[in-house]
């Protein structure tokens, strides 16, 4: 099963504060979907999907993306308004009275994705609703993936810490009993970030536009090119991930 994880993507009308046309950046994410070989079997988009979160946006990425003809899941962050997610992307899984959760299965694997948002504030949260949500969707016979958009650990820049996800703690006494969950899939760093709970990878995503600039001092972006993560997930092998810029290069065979 092949994974490709798209975040952040900051639509709306216009260019966005860095300078950067989301539409435009989220235009080249998909020429350069175009291009994977093997293809997607699952776009995974995780969080801020709406800058303003506005319907017209949801319902024109909507558009978009069933005119690509890829399979999508959703979920939302902490720019995106959930109940207008909810209703442009009606034909998504969602299996909670209140928070967009959804689960997906795919073959012989199991994707779980978790509402961290807390309406009306940057950070996220892991709490009771999320956790009981857990414990009633997660196979215990089948290999899970979980997708958040607030990373549950320190990404080491303090800005974004800040603004983390609360009660990580929580998710890790939680995965300490489910050992066939194998990864957590993040964004809302804008940039791509390897940490650790409880011996599982988490994996933060970069952004379709800016990047959040790696450095000490007031939180500040960086327009450094906007990217994507692709994840092989195949029968018999563990996770792996590569990533991809959003403007395609040159590709050159070496010579023999």
């Amino acid at each position: 099963m092949r994974i490709v994880q798209l975040s952040d993507l900051h639509l709306r009308p216009g260019r966005l504060y860095s300078g950067i046309d989301p539409w435009a950046a989220w235009g080249l994410a998909l020429d350069r979907l175009a291009t994977l070989v093997p293809a997607a079997d699952l776009l995974l988009l995780t969080g801020d999907l709406a800058d303003d979160g506005h319907p017209d946006t949801y319902r024109q990425l909507a558009e978009s993306l069933l005119a690509s003809r890829f399979q999508f899941a959703v979920l939302p962050g902490n720019h995106d308004h959930r109940a207008e997610l909810r209703a442009a992307f009606a034909g998504q899984p969602w299996s909670h009275p209140e928070l967009a959760c959804q689960r997906v299965d795919c073959g012989e694997f199991t994707l779980l994705l978790i509402d961290s948002m807390i309406p009306g504030e940057e950070g996220g949260v892991f709490a009771e609703g999320q956790l009981a949500w857990l414990d009633s969707r997660c196979p215990g016979d089948r290999r899970v993936l979980l997708a958040m958009h607030h990373p549950p650990l320190a990404v080491g820049i303090a800005g974004m810490d800040a603004i983390a996800c609360a009660g990580g703690e929580r998710l890790a006494a939680w995965l300490a009993d489910w050992p066939n969950v194998e990864a957590v899939l993040c964004g809302h760093v804008h940039r791509l970030v390897f940490g650790s709970l409880a011996g599982r990878p988490v994996i933060t995503a970069p952004s379709t536009v800016h990047q959040v600039a790696l450095g000490e001092g007031p939180l500040a972006y960086t327009t450094e090119p906007g990217g994507l993560l692709v994840h092989d997930w195949l029968p018999g092998q563990a996770l792996r991930t590569h990533y991809l810029p959003l403007a395609a290069a040159p590709v050159v065979v070496y010579p023999a």
